[in-house]
């Protein structure tokens, strides 16, 4: 009888235990998920709203593991909190783009932070010419890189590395373009305006790379960038496009203003969560931080992800054109 009261009693505490646990989860995640919308107030609000998609998964586990187990009602709880994270999710593979428009033209674009990484240089240029791109916008690129680019058969390089600094965006293309560098922010960091031509129709592409949302002061400077981007994409006339590295998700806060005071469209809805950061872990363990949106003249005709080349960040494919 003692050893079975020990078993019982042994048992009694791992269910409490496991119970605790899979409290703590989901009340940690329903924080996470509720401050997350209040990006604006404090960084780390912020950084929380990144995992929208891991806070779904790990809820939705929680609350049935917890619903089968102790509580329906707490468990049901979770579920709920869970589908809230899931419901903003949901757009990326639910939206249907708008239909290009019928014998139009379209561009394909090539975003690549390449971490200022040598060693694959050759590789990245080979697998870039075996796409038959338009433009490419190389960020985190190094005075190597722009000089390999002279020897590439299709691709022109079209700007300078800014003279401060001994790395910057680099845009290669297949046509001519005119590029401006431009400072913003309080930290002086660099954007590339390209007036370049989609479908016919003059456009004008915003090369970006921010600080990430690590800290107070990235994330500040990060938020600084990219209003900056977006009163200058506001002030444009033609369809607007903004690429690069965001170093944020399309839930953080930062990147709801840009779309929203911009009116940009994500090209990533209809195509699922292309996770790019950091590139070494499993798609469900990175975040969404290489980005392309759009004006509502134009439309996102494809859009995928390129290979992992040993770099932070995997690059990005998109292939954009006037919509009908």
């Amino acid at each position: 009888m003692a050893v079975r009261g020990r078993s019982s009693a042994a048992m009694s505490a791992g269910q409490a235990v496991i119970g605790f646990g899979l409290v703590a989860v989901g009340v940690i995640g329903t924080l996470a998920t509720v401050l997350g919308f209040f990006g604006s107030a404090w960084w780390l609000f912020d950084f929380a709203a990144n995992f929208r998609a891991h806070l779904a998964v790990v809820l939705v586990l929680a609350g049935l593991a917890y619903a089968l187990m102790f509580s329906k009602a707490t468990g049901l709880f979770f579920l709920i909190v869970a589908g809230v994270n899931g419901l903003l999710v949901l757009p990326m593979y639910t939206d249907t783009p708008a239909e290009a428009r019928e014998g139009s033209e379209s561009m394909s674009i090539v975003s690549f932070n390449v971490g200022q990484r040598a060693s694959i240089r050759d590789t990245t240029y080979r697998w870039i010419e075996s796409l038959d791109t338009d433009m490419v916008v190389l960020l985190d690129s190094t005075g190597d890189w722009v000089e390999a680019a002279t020897a590439l058969d299709t691709l022109t390089v079209q700007t300078v590395l800014p003279p401060d600094r001994t790395y910057g965006i680099t845009v290669l293309t297949k046509d001519p373009v005119t590029t401006e560098l431009l400072r913003v922010s309080s930290a002086r960091d660099y954007v590339v305006r390209i007036e370049a031509s989609i479908g016919g129709r003059p456009s004008v592409v915003y090369a970006v790379q921010t600080r990430g949302g690590g800290n107070a002061t990235d994330t500040e400077l990060r938020d600084e960038y990219l209003e900056e981007v977006s009163r200058m994409v506001e002030e444009e006339t033609d369809p607007a496009i903004v690429v690069g590295d965001f170093g944020a998700a399309p839930w953080s806060h930062a990147f709801r203003s840009l779309e929203s005071e911009a009116e940009l469209h994500n090209s990533m809805r209809g195509f699922g969560l292309q996770t790019t950061w950091p590139a070494d872990r499993w798609a469900f363990f990175r975040l969404p931080m290489d980005h392309l949106l759009h004006s509502e003249e134009l439309t996102t005709v494809d859009r995928y992800l390129g290979p992992a080349f040993g770099v932070d960040h995997r690059p990005i494919v998109v292939r954009v054109a006037p919509a009908a």
